[in-house]
Parts: structure tokens; C-alpha cells; sequence
């Protein structure tokens, strides 16, 4: 009988689902299925980006030694929201918080006349490809190319064309230093298609997965991705454009892939809305809230939601939202 326990007891520990990601050596214990939105806390009240007579959109965030760099884009207050189509630059921005403030240090890129980047310099992302800092941006739509340097404050060699045909690129850097780019295309019948394209490295050819077919379940419309890699999987966190994902038009939707071209819902409910929370317990409503960025830490954990808020006199800055160690446990 004492046997038959024992037995019993081995039995039940051999078979127990491994808890332990096989990602990275000191990844977190995997728990049940759950989207970022439960790991979001409070803004500071003064943190993030904002600059008097500009509004502010499209950031992203590198860390160099103790300095977190943002670079993001900008135009003059004046021109209104649709002044991004004509007056959108890139600037870069410092703080030793990842929460910031940050403080404006630099015009990084520019509009240049009589090359394929005319119109404006819109979107921008940065990545570290090994040694190199690679500066992703559009100008109209469906032109994305970038700029690369040695240094997080360049100087920065353009290119002379565009390498996808896409917008709102979502960039990551795989170990081995091949790119994966998850995009929006808008097609013939005007759905914004989650697109992906890949390259054996930063400065290769781009070339588009699965013919350019909408890799959103249920053939669900996006906005403005980004990308992070964790739980051995793609994941995904956009605006969710018409609302068909989670009912609120631009909410944030949040999918995962295991190998980057079946996307599945991590949640239906969205990951945020135009409401932010403050750290001093009062909260803000923006007319509109978009462009989400995700800062991951050494373990693939997300610790940080960089947001594009605008609130109705269109002096949109970027608020930053705390994340306490986000990991996907979906398995």
C-alpha cells in the first residue's frame, strides 16, 4: 500500500507540466493565460515626453550605459494633427528614468527634397543590430526604409529607396541578427492588413511572408504594432482598427504567434483604452491614444507602455505607464 502511494506521488510530479520558460536561463515561472493589461499601473503624473508647440507621436526607446534615448516624432502644434503628413521629423530625447521626463536633445532626421523620404519622416523605431543602431521610419504611405550608425547619436547614413512596401513597421531582431518587420497594408478593398516581412539582416532583402495575406485572426484590422519576443513566441500588442478584435475601436489588441505567420487573440479584451490612470490617483481621458510602444527588460519581461496620448486641444505628448514584469503565459 505504502508502495502504491509512493508510486503515486512520483507519478504525479514526473507528469506535472514543466512551469519554466525555455527561452532565456532565468526566465519567470509561467502562469495562466494572461494579457499585458493586468500588469499596467499607474503613469507618472510628470513623467514621459512633452514639448511646448509640438505634438508628439511614434516613440521608441533604446538604453545606452544608464541613458534611456527616445527618439520620436514631432511637428509644430500649429499644423494640427494631419500637419504629420507634411511636417513630421524625427527628434531624440534623453532621461536616466525609463519613465522619464525626458528631455529634448537633438533633431535626428528630417524630410529631404528630391529623394524617396520627401514628404515627411513619420513613424520611426529604433533597434540595435548588433553594433549598429538602425533608425526605422516611413514617408507616405507604404514606404518604409531606415537609416543606420555607429553611435545612438549618429551621425546616420540614409538609404536612397525604401525597402518594404508597408507602414507602422514593428521590428525585431532575431539572435542571429535576421529581421522580422510585422507591418499595416492597406489593400484594394481598404482593410489594414497585418502584414510581415523578413531579412537575413538589417541591410538585406526584405521579402514578404505568406503572399501579403492578413495574418490577423479573423481577418481583424490594426494600427501602429509593436513587437516583443518572449514565451519562445511573437508577441504583438497594436490598435485595433475598426474595434473587430476587442469591440473599441483603436483599443489595444494584443496576439501572439509561435512562428510569426498564424497569429493568435492573447485576449479579446482590450489591453488599453483612451483612459490612463496616474500615479496620484487622478486619471485622463485623450481624444486619442495610440501608437503603442513595449520596453522589454534582459528576460523578455515587459516593464514599460510608451503611448502617443492626445487630448482635445491636439497637444499630444507621450505618456508612460509602468509595467509590473509582464510575461506571457499562455501555454
Amino acid at each position: 500500500m505504502k508502495f502504491h502511494l509512493w508510486l503515486a506521488a512520483a507519478l504525479a510530479i514526473f507528469l506535472a507540466p514543466n512551469s519554466f520558460s525555455a527561452d532565456a536561463t532565468n526566465a519567470p515561472v509561467k502562469t495562466e493565460a494572461r494579457s499585458l493589461k493586468d500588469c499596467l499601473q499607474p503613469a507618472p503624473k510628470n513623467g514621459g515626453f512633452a514639448m511646448d508647440g509640438f505634438i508628439l507621436w511614434c516613440s521608441s526607446v533604446t538604453k545606452v550605459g544608464d541613458t534611456y534615448h527616445m527618439f520620436a516624432s514631432r511637428w509644430p502644434l500649429q499644423y494640427g494633427l494631419g500637419g504629420w503628413t507634411k511636417y513630421s521629423e524625427c527628434v531624440r530625447a534623453t532621461s536616466t528614468n525609463l519613465f522619464g521626463p525626458y528631455q529634448f536633445q537633438e533633431v535626428v532626421l528630417q524630410k529631404r527634397t528630391n529623394n524617396w523620404d520627401n514628404s515627411r519622416v513619420h513613424n520611426v523605431k529604433i533597434v540595435k543590430a548588433e553594433n549598429k543602431f538602425v533608425l526605422y521610419y516611413i514617408n507616405s504611405a507604404n514606404q518604409t526604409g531606415y537609416a543606420v550608425a555607429d553611435s545612438v547619436t549618429g551621425p546616420w547614413t540614409r538609404l536612397d529607396k525604401p525597402v518594404i512596401k508597408a507602414s507602422n513597421p514593428a521590428i525585431l531582431v532575431r539572435p542571429d541578427l535576421s529581421v522580422y518587420v510585422f507591418c499595416r497594408l492597406k489593400d484594394s478593398a481598404q482593410v489594414n492588413r497585418g502584414i510581415a516581412f523578413t531579412a537575413p539582416s538589417y541591410d538585406g532583402t526584405y521579402s514578404v511572408m505568406q503572399n501579403g495575406d492578413n495574418l490577423l485572426p479573423e481577418n481583424c484590422e490594426l494600427e501602429d504594432p509593436t513587437i516583443w519576443w518572449a514565451n519562445n513566441q511573437y508577441n504583438i500588442l497594436l490598435n485595433d482598427w475598426k474595434g473587430n478584435a476587442t469591440g473599441i475601436g483603436k483599443g489595444g489588441a494584443q496576439y501572439f504567434s509561435k512562428d510569426g505567420v498564424h497569429f493568435q487573440f492573447m485576449t479579446r479584451e482590450p489591453v488599453f483604452t483612451k483612459t490612463v490612470p496616474y500615479d496620484d490617483g487622478t486619471s485622463e481621458t485623450f481624444s486619442r491614444r495610440e501608437r503603442p510602444f513595449v520596453y522589454t527588460n534582459e528576460k523578455g519581461e515587459v516593464i514599460a507602455l510608451f503611448t502617443a496620448c492626445m487630448p482635445k486641444d491636439e497637444h499630444a505628448r507621450v505618456v508612460v505607464q509602468p509595467v509590473k514584469n509582464y510575461y506571457p503565459g499562455n501555454e
